[in-house]
């Protein structure tokens, strides 16, 4: 198993969080997403997947939930 922390910029409430968690779930073989929201900075995204995920693949999936940017 794999952890990733990566910093998300964008996220400025709970449905944010909810929306980037939805988001970065469905990428296949994730098993948990935790997110440290911060509403005036990067909010702090925690990735527990089978294999190493790359901020490239975090900002694809982030795309299809909102504007948030992986910094």
């Amino acid at each position: 198993m794999s952890v990733a922390t990566f910093s998300v910029d964008g996220l400025h409430c709970q449905g944010c969080v909810g929306t980037v968690e939805k988001a970065i779930s469905a990428i296949p073989d994730v098993h948990r997403v935790t997110v440290d929201l911060d509403i005036e900075g990067l909010s702090r995204v925690t990735v527990d997947a089978d294999h190493e995920l790359l901020a490239e693949e975090i900002q694809r999936a982030l795309r299809t939930g909102g504007n948030f940017t992986v910094a």
